[in-house]
C-alpha cells in the first residue's frame, strides 16, 4: 500500500470537504460556519485534547443544532474521554510481564455512560425522522449507522455486552452498506464495513461457524480493502481508519506498515502521545527492543522537557516498562535508574511504585547486595497493595535464611 500517496489524497480531500462545508451551512450568530468548529474539533479529539474538543464541537452545534454529524462527532468525543479515562485506549504499552497495571482499570462513570447513551439515542430518533420523509437521505443513513457503531463500540469495550456490540455493529454495518448502494462514492461509509468484515472474517472456526448461522459473514481482506479506501478517499474518517488500519495490520503482523500509519498520523497529531507510543510497541512485536527503547526513552524525554501533549503520558508506568526491558536484556543498571525514577514524585502511582521497589529489591539481590535489596523489600511489604506486599514478604523470607 502507498501510504504517502494516500494521504496527499486524504490531505487534498479534507481541504476540498472543508471548502465544500463553508460554502454550504449557515454561520452561527458570531459569523464563523460551524464546521470551522467542527474541524477544529476534531482536531483536538485527535490529538486527544478532549475538553477542547467538546467545546469547539459544542460551538458547532450552536450554530447548525439539528447537524446530526456534528452530535455523532460530540457523542464519539464524549466516548473516548471516558475509554481514555480508563486506560482502554493504552491498548497493549505494556508487556505481559506487567499484566498487573492493565488488571487495574476504574470503571466507566454512569453519569457519562448515561449522558453517551442519550445521546445515541436522539441522533437515532434525528436520523429516523429524516428518513421517513425521505428513505435515501444518505447523510441520515450515514448518521445512524454511525450512531449504531458507537454504541457497538461501549457495549464491546466498556460494558462487556459482546452479543449487544454485535448486533448493534451489524446494525451499522448494514445501514452503510445500504449508503453505499446509493452512492458507492461515499467513501466516508467505508470505515464501518470494513472493520465489520475484517473483525468477523477473524473469529476463530468454532465462533465464525455460529455467527455465519445468525446471519452475520466476514472477510479479513474485504475489511483491509475497505479501510484502505476510507483512508484513501474519505473526507471525514481518514484519520480515524488509519488508526484502525494500523490495529489491524498489527493483529496481522505486518508492523512496518503499522508503523508507518502512525508515524504519518503523529505528523498530523503531534501531541497524540498514544501514538509514538504505538509506534514503540511495532519495534516490541517485532523483537526490536533497542528502537522500541529508543522510542520510549524519546517519549520520557518530552514528557520531563513539558512537551504539549505529554502531560499526559502515564509516567511511572511507562520508566516501569523501560526498566523491564533493560531487565529483559541483562542491563540491570539501566533498569535500576528506570525504577528509581518511578519513585520520583509523591503524587505518582503508588501500585506501579510498589513494583518498582520489588524490582529494585530484586536487582539488588543480583548484584550481592542484600541489605539494599532488603530495605527496598521491607518498603514494599509495608505498602498497602496486596500482590506486591505478598512478593515483598516471600523474599524477605528468603533472605533470611
Amino acid at each position: 500500500m502507498r501510504i504517502d500517496n494516500q494521504w496527499k489524497r486524504w490531505t487534498l480531500a479534507a481541504a476540498l470537504s472543508l471548502g465544500l462545508a463553508l460554502g454550504g451551512v449557515a454561520a452561527r450568530a458570531d459569523g464563523v460556519d460551524p464546521w470551522v468548529y467542527a474541524h477544529a474539533g476534531l482536531d483536538h479529539f485527535y490529538n486527544l485534547e478532549y475538553d477542547e474538543a467538546i467545546a469547539d464541537l459544542q460551538k458547532a452545534l450552536e450554530g447548525d443544532p439539528d447537524n446530526v454529524l456534528f452530535h455523532n462527532y460530540l457523542t464519539n468525543v464524549f466516548l473516548f474521554q471516558e475509554l481514555y479515562r480508563t486506560r482502554r485506549l493504552e491498548g497493549n504499552l505494556y508487556a505481559a510481564s506487567n499484566a498487573f497495571l492493565k488488571a487495574q482499570k476504574p470503571k466507566p462513570d454512569p453519569e457519562r455512560m448515561a449522558l453517551i447513551r442519550q445521546r445515541v439515542a436522539t441522533v437515532k430518533q434525528l436520523c429516523q425522522q429524516r428518513l421517513q420523509e425521505n428513505r435515501y437521505d444518505t447523510e441520515a443513513l450515514y448518521a445512524q449507522g454511525v450512531a449504531y457503531s458507537i454504541e457497538a463500540n461501549y457495549k464491546f469495550t466498556l460494558e462487556k455486552k459482546y452479543l449487544d456490540a454485535l448486533r448493534a455493529a451489524s446494525k451499522a454495518n448494514q445501514l452503510h452498506r445500504q449508503v453505499l448502494k446509493l452512492d458507492p462514492n461515499y467513501h466516508d461509509a467505508k470505515l464501518v464495513p470494513g472493520l465489520y468484515q475484517y473483525v468477523v472474517g477473524s473469529l476463530p472456526g468454532g465462533i465464525k461457524f455460529l455467527v455465519f448461522l445468525i446471519g452475520h459473514r466476514g472477510n479479513k481482506s474485504r475489511g483491509i480493502a475497505l479501510l484502505q479506501d476510507a483512508i484513501a478517499n474519505g473526507q471525514q474518517v481518514s484519520s480515524g481508519a488509519a488508526i484502525f488500519l494500523g490495529v489491524v495490520y498489527n493483529r496481522e503482523k505486518k508492523y512496518a506498515y503499522a508503523r508507518q500509519l502512525y508515524e504519518t498520523l503523529s505528523q498530523y497529531y503531534p501531541r497524540n502521545l498514544l501514538l509514538r507510543l504505538e509506534v514503540g510497541r511495532t519495534y516490541e512485536r517485532e523483537g526490536n527492543r533497542a528502537a522500541a527503547l529508543e522510542v520510549y526513552t524519546q517519549v520520557v524525554e518530552q514528557v520531563e522537557a513539558g512537551v504539549p501533549g505529554y502531560s499526559k503520558v502515564p509516567r511511572e508506568r511507562l520508566y516501569y516498562q523501560i526498566g523491564i526491558m533493560h531487565l529483559q536484556v541483562g542491563e540491570l543498571d539501566r533498569a535500576l535508574s528506570a525504577f528509581f525514577h518511578v519513585g520520583e514524585r509523591e503524587e505518582g502511582d503508588g501500585l506501579v511504585k510498589a513494583f518498582s521497589a520489588l524490582r529494585r529489591g530484586e536487582i539488588y539481590i543480583a548484584q550481592k547486595q542484600p541489605e539494599r535489596a532488603r530495605a527496598e523489600f521491607e518498603r514494599v511489604a509495608a505498602m498497602p497493595y496486596e500482590e506486591p506486599r505478598r512478593l515483598a514478604q516471600q523474599r524477605l523470607r528468603a533472605l533470611s535464611r
